[in-house]
C-alpha cells in the first residue's frame, strides 16, 4: 500500500511539474506522446486502477498544456506590425545576414488563406519547418517608387516615411504570416532563407513563380489586377473579392457576363483580352447596384450568389432600369425582409420581391 502512496505522490508531482513549466511546444508534444505511450504500456500489463488512473491525468493535464500553448493559440492573435528578424541569404555569396523588418503585402497579390497559415504555424513550432524554399522579399520603398500600393500586415497603407522599415513579401506570404503570429506569442522565431529581388514587373513576377493550375478564379483575377494597374474592372473585381464577392458573380454585376478563363490567362499576361458577347463594362452601373443591396440590408454572402443580380437584370429588361433601380431602393421598407431575402433562391425569386417593392 505504502509503494501504491508513493506511486500516486510521484505521477502528481509529475504534473504539477508540467504545469509550473512552460516549455517548447515541440518538447511539449513529444512529452504527451510518451505520457500517452506509458498510460496504454499500464493498461495492457492490467496495473492498479490507481496508477492508471493517475497516469491519465498526466496525459489530460499535457492535452490541455498543448491545447493551450501560445504556440497553438497562434492562429487565433490579432497580429500588429512589428520588427521579425530576416535571414537574408545573398544570391552569389550565400552569406547570411539578420535583418530587421516588418512585414509588407503589394495590393492585390494572391488571397490569404488562413487555413493555410495555421497549417504552417504548426509546422514551424514542431520544428519541421523546410528551410530550403526560400522567402522572396522586396523593399517596401523600390515599390512605392514603382506606383504600387503596399499595406502592413493589418492590410493598412503604409506611410510613405515608413516604407523603409518594410519588406513585401512576394512569395510565402502564408509562411510569413506564420512566422510574425508565433513571434506575437512572445516566441522569437527568424524567418530563414530570405531573399531579396529586384524585379520591375511584380506583377509578371507572381505569375511566374506561382503554377498557375493551382490557383483558382479569385486567385487569378486578382494578380491580375496587379499586372494590369490600370485596368479598372479587373481592380474594382479584385478589391470587391476582398469584400467576400466570388468572381463570377461579380462579372455579372459589372458587365452582365461571367469573365472567360481565357480572358483572364491573357489578362494574367499582361495581354490584351476580349469580354464574352452581350458584356458592357459599367463600373457605376454595378456599385449602385452592390450599394443599394447593402442599404436594403441584403449581405455580401446573400448578394454573391448571383440570385440577385440575375433578378434585377430580369426586372430591368421586363420594365426599364430606372424602375428595377427604384424597386431596389424601396426593398429596406418590406416587412420580414431578412427572412424574405433568405429565402431567394432564383432570379424570378428576387423579381417577386421587387415587383413587391414597386407597389
Amino acid at each position: 500500500m505504502t509503494n501504491l502512496t508513493n506511486n500516486q505522490k510521484e505521477v502528481i508531482n509529475q504534473v504539477e511539474e508540467v504545469k509550473m513549466n512552460v516549455m517548447d511546444l515541440n518538447e511539449l508534444k513529444k512529452k504527451l506522446a510518451k505520457a500517452r505511450k506509458d498510460l496504454t504500456s499500464l493498461e495492457n500489463k492490467n496495473m492498479n486502477p490507481a496508477v492508471i488512473e493517475a497516469q491519465k491525468k498526466i496525459v489530460e493535464e499535457l492535452e490541455v498544456e498543448v491545447a493551450n500553448h501560445p504556440e497553438m493559440k497562434a492562429s487565433e492573435i490579432k497580429v500588429k506590425p512589428d520588427f521579425i528578424t530576416f535571414e537574408v541569404v545573398d544570391g552569389d555569396t550565400y552569406q547570411k545576414t539578420e535583418v530587421s523588418k516588418k512585414l509588407a503585402f503589394v495590393e492585390n497579390n494572391r488571397p490569404i488563406d488562413s487555413k493555410k497559415v495555421s497549417t504552417f504555424i504548426s509546422i514551424i513550432s514542431d520544428g519541421k519547418y523546410e528551410k530550403a524554399y526560400p522567402v522572396i522579399v522586396i523593399p517596401a520603398a523600390s515599390l512605392v517608387e514603382q506606383g504600387y500600393t503596399v499595406k502592413d500586415i493589418e492590410g493598412k497603407p503604409i506611410p510613405q516615411e515608413e516604407v523603409k522599415d518594410y519588406f513585401v513579401v512576394l512569395d510565402g506570404q502564408h509562411r510569413s504570416i506564420a512566422f510574425a503570429r508565433i513571434n506575437a506569442t512572445g516566441k522569437t522565431r527568424v524567418i530563414p532563407n530570405v531573399r531579396i529581388k529586384e524585379k520591375e514587373n511584380i506583377g509578371e513576377y507572381l505569375v511566374d513563380i506561382n503554377r498557375i493550375g493551382n490557383w483558382n478564379t479569385k486567385d487569378k483575377i486578382t494578380v491580375a489586377a496587379l499586372v494590369n494597374k490600370e485596368d479598372e474592372l479587373l481592380n474594382v473585381m479584385a478589391k470587391r473579392m476582398e469584400e467576400g464577392f466570388n468572381p463570377s458573380t461579380l462579372g455579372l454585376i459589372y458587365t452582365k457576363k461571367k469573365l472567360s478563363d481565357k480572358a483572364t490567362s491573357l489578362a494574367l499576361k499582361g495581354e490584351e483580352y476580349t469580354l464574352p458577347q452581350g458584356a458592357e463594362i459599367n463600373i457605376e452601373r454595378g456599385n449602385k447596384f452592390i450599394t443599394f443591396c447593402q442599404m436594403a440590408g441584403i449581405e455580401v454572402k446573400d448578394i454573391t450568389k448571383r440570385y440577385f443580380i440575375e433578378g434585377f437584370e430580369g426586372y430591368s429588361s421586363a420594365t426599364s432600369e430606372e424602375k428595377a433601380f427604384d424597386a431596389l431602393g424601396k426593398l429596406g421598407s418590406l416587412e420580414d425582409k431578412a427572412k424574405k431575402f433568405k429565402a431567394v433562391k432564383s432570379g424570378n425569386d428576387f423579381i417577386t420581391l421587387l415587383k413587391k417593392a414597386s407597389k
